[in-house]
C-alpha cells in the first residue's frame, strides 16, 4: 500500500474519514475481472450444461486429449465456486499488487503465469501417474498465487495478514501454510485435494525457481558467478529502503492524522514530497494511470 492510498495522505486538503481498499493495480484488475467474468459464465452455463465449463475450460488430461489445448491458460480463470474465488481473488490482491508495483507490470504479469503453468503441469503429472485424475478438471489460480505468496515472503516482509482477527507478519503466515502444506503432501491419506495441493506446491516452486533464475534471490549464495551475487544484494537493498521509507512515511502520516499538516516539519514535509514522486514514477513504471 502506498501513502498515497491513505485516506489522510498530503496530496488532500486534509485529513478526510473514509473507508476504502487501495485500487489494484492495473493488471491485477483485469485479472480479478477476468477471473469474476469466468465464474458468472460458469453459474450461466450450469442452467444448461453443470460439468461444461469445468471439462471444457479446465485443465485435465482428458480435455487436452479432446484438443482443448486452451486449458493450461484458462484453468487459472475458472472456479469451484464463490468461496474459492474470493480466496483466490484476496491473495492475488494483497500480493499481486505490491509485486506489480515493485517489478512492473510485464515481470508480474510473466511471474504469475509461469507459476501458474508450473503448477497445472504438475497436475498433468499427476494424472499421468494416478489414472484415476485423468477425467477430473483442475481448477483455481492457486498455483499462480502461491507463487505470489513466495514473493511476498522474500521481498515484502512489512505486509499483514489477519488470521481470524490475530494479525501475522507475512513471513510467519506464509511459511505456516507452506508448512501445513509440507506435512499433508507426505502424510497418507490426509489430502482431501491431492491434486490441488500438487498444483500449489508446484506454484511455490516455480516462484523460487524463477526468482532463482532472474537472479533476484536476496540473501541465498546458490550460484558462484559474483555478478549474480551483487544482483541479489541489490535487490536487497532496494527492498529495505523502500520498507525504511515506508515506515517514515507511515509515521509522518500518522502525526499528520493526530495534529495536522501544519505540525510537520520542513523536512517530513519534504520525505513526503520525496515519496509522492518516488511513487508516480513506479506507477507509470507498472503501466497504472493516476487517479484525478
Amino acid at each position: 500500500m502506498s501513502w498515497r492510498d491513505r485516506p489522510y495522505s498530503g496530496e488532500e486538503d486534509g485529513p478526510q474519514v473514509r473507508i476504502a481498499m487501495p485500487r489494484p493495480t492495473t493488471a491485477v484488475m483485469w485479472l480479478i475481472i477476468a477471473n469474476v467474468i469466468g465464474l458468472v459464465l460458469d453459474a450461466v452455463s450450469r442452467n444448461f450444461d453443470p460439468g461444461f465449463w469445468h471439462e471444457t475450460f479446465g485443465l485435465s488430461w482428458y480435455g487436452l486429449s479432446r484438443g482443448y489445448l486452451w486449458q493450461p491458460i484458462t484453468y487459472m480463470f475458472t472456479h469451484a465456486d464463490v468461496w474459492h474465488l474470493a480466496f483466490n481473488m484476496l491473495g492475488l490482491y494483497v500480493f499481486g499488487m505490491e509485486f506489480e508495483r515493485t517489478f512492473g507490470r510485464d515481470r508480474f504479469l510473466t511471474f504469475y503465469a509461469i507459476c501458474g503453468l508450473i503448477g497445472g503441469l504438475a497436475y498433468l503429472a499427476l494424472a499421468g501417474v494416478s489414472p484415476a485424475y485423468r477425467a477430473i478438471p483442475l481448477v483455481g489460480a492457486s498455483g499462480a498465487v502461491y507463487g505470489l505468496l513466495i514473493a511476498a515472503i522474500i521481498f515484502f516482509p512489512h505486509i499483514q495478514v489477519v488470521v481470524v482477527f490475530f494479525p501475522m507478519p507475512i513471513r510467519v503466515f506464509g511459511l505456516l501454510l507452506l508448512g501445513f502444506l509440507f506435512f499433508y503432501l507426505i502424510s497418507p491419506g490426509r489430502l482431501q485435494n491431492p491434486g490441488g495441493e500438487v498444483c500449489h506446491a508446484a506454484g511455490a516452486v516455480a516462484g523460487v525457481a524463477t526468482l532463482y533464475f532472474w537472479g533476484m534471490l536476496p540473501r541465498i549464495r546458490l550460484v558462484r558467478s559474483r555478478a549474480h551475487a551483487r544482483d541479489a544484494g541489490a535487490w536487497q537493498r532496494r527492498i529495505e529502503a523502500e520498507a525504511a521509507e515506508q515506515a517514515e512515511v507511515d509515521r509522518i502520516l500518522a502525526k499528520v492524522s493526530e495534529s495536522g499538516l501544519q505540525s510537520l516539519t520542513r523536512r517530513e514535509r519534504r520525505t513526503l514530497e520525496i515519496a509522492t514522486q518516488r511513487q508516480r514514477e513506479r506507477d507509470r513504471e507498472a503501466g497504472r494511470i493516476d487517479r484525478i
